[in-house]
C-alpha cells in the first residue's frame, strides 16, 4: 500500500470504540450494583436470621434482628462507708426568736453536715418544732447551738449514734444489643471513574538505493630478438672476403581491462498501530441510607439492659 493513498483515518474507523468505551463503562455501572447487593446480602446474612417458608401455604415469615446478649454486673445500690456521731434525733431546746417557718438551721457543734427545718413558730418568731434533714456526723449527743434561718438563738438537743459501714449491692444485668449496630455496614460507591484510551498510529515509506561498481586491470610486455652470421672466400687465395649477416626483432604489449556496475533499488512502506486502554475506578464508603439509619436508630432505642431473674 503506497504511502500517498494511506489516510489513518482508514484505520481509526476500523476500531470498535463502542465496546472499547462501553465495556468499561458497563462494567463500572455492574460493579455498583453488585456492591449495594453485596451491602443487601451482608445485612440479611449477618444482622437478621434466615426466612422461615411454610411449606404448606408458601407463606414467608420475615426473620428477625440478631442480637448479642451481654452479662455484667451493676451497682444497685453504692458503698456507704461507717460514720460515727450521726444525728438521730433533734428537739427544740431554746426557741430563740424572730424565726419563720420554712428556715433551714445548721446544728453547729464538734459533727459537720447536719441541718435543721423549721417547721411551726410562735407569733413572736420562736422556733416550736423543727425536722431534721441531714443527719451529718461526727456529732456528740447534747444540747448544740444552731446557726442560719431569719431569726437568732435557737439551739437544739440532739441525740446520735454510730452507723456500720453498709456494703455496695450489685445485682446481674443482661444487655442484648442488635449485631448491626456493632458492625461496620459495607456501602461501597464508586466515586470517580476514568477511561482513557491512547491510538497511535505511526505511518512512514521507505526507499533505499544501493549500486556497486567492480574494476580489474592487466597488462603484459613481450619481446623477442632473433639473427643469424654468415662468411667466407673463394679459392686459395683471394683479394676479396664475403660476409653476410641476418637479425630479426618482434615485440608484443598485451592490456586488458574488466569493468561492471551493478545498481539495486528497494521501495516500500510500513503502519505501526499501538493501542492502549487504561481504566481507573475511585471507590469510597458511603453514607448509610436513610431507611438504614432509622432502622439502626430503632435498634439502638430497643438496647435495655434488664436484671437477670435467680
Amino acid at each position: 500500500m503506497a504511502i500517498s493513498n494511506y489516510a489513518p483515518g482508514q484505520e481509526l474507523s476500523s476500531i470498535d470504540f463502542q465496546s472499547m468505551i462501553g465495556g468499561p463503562l458497563g462494567a463500572i455501572v455492574d460493579a455498583q450494583a453488585q456492591a449495594a447487593l453485596s451491602t443487601v446480602d451482608f445485612i440479611k446474612a449477618v444482622g437478621f436470621t434466615p426466612d422461615n417458608v411454610n411449606k404448606d401455604t408458601g407463606v414467608v415469615t420475615p426473620g428477625t434482628p440478631v442480637y448479642v446478649s451481654f452479662k455484667y454486673p451493676k451497682m444497685v445500690a453504692p458503698y456507704v462507708a461507717a460514720l460515727k456521731g450521726v444525728v438521730k434525733t433533734a428537739t427544740v431546746k431554746g426557741g430563740g426568736t424572730d424565726y419563720v417557718a420554712g428556715d433551714v438551721l445548721s446544728i453547729s457543734g464538734d459533727g459537720d453536715g447536719a441541718t435543721a427545718s423549721v417547721d411551726t413558730v410562735t407569733a413572736a418568731g420562736v422556733i416550736s418544732k423543727v425536722t431534721l434533714v441531714n443527719k451529718g456526723s461526727g456529732y456528740t449527743a447534747g444540747d448544740l447551738a444552731t446557726t442560719g434561718g431569719t431569726g437568732t438563738a435557737a439551739t437544739l438537743t440532739v441525740t446520735t449514734e454510730d452507723v456500720a459501714a453498709v456494703p455496695a449491692v450489685f445485682e446481674e444485668m443482661q444487655l442484648e444489643v442488635p449485631i448491626l449496630t456493632m458492625l461496620p455496614i459495607p456501602f461501597i460507591r464508586v466515586e470517580e471513574g476514568e477511561i482513557d484510551f491512547h491510538a497511535k498510529i505511526t505511518s512512514m515509506e521507505y526507499a533505499s538505493v544501493g549500486s556497486k561498481f567492480n574494476g580489474s586491470t592487466s597488462f603484459g610486455y613481450n619481446s623477442t630478438t632473433s639473427g643469424s652470421t654468415s662468411a667466407g672466400t673463394g679459392g686459395i687465395t683471394s683479394l676479396f672476403a664475403k660476409a653476410s649477416a641476418k637479425v630479426k626483432y618482434s615485440s608484443s604489449v598485451n592490456f586488458k581491462v574488466n569493468a561492471s556496475y551493478q545498481r539495486t533499488t528497494r521501495k516500500g512502506s510500513k503502519v505501526d498501530k499501538t493501542f492502549m486502554l487504561g481504566i481507573k475506578v475511585k471507590v469510597s464508603q458511603d453514607e448509610i441510607p436513610e431507611g438504614m439509619e432509622k432502622l439502626l436508630g430503632i435498634l439502638e432505642d430497643a438496647i435495655v439492659s434488664q436484671p437477670i431473674a435467680s
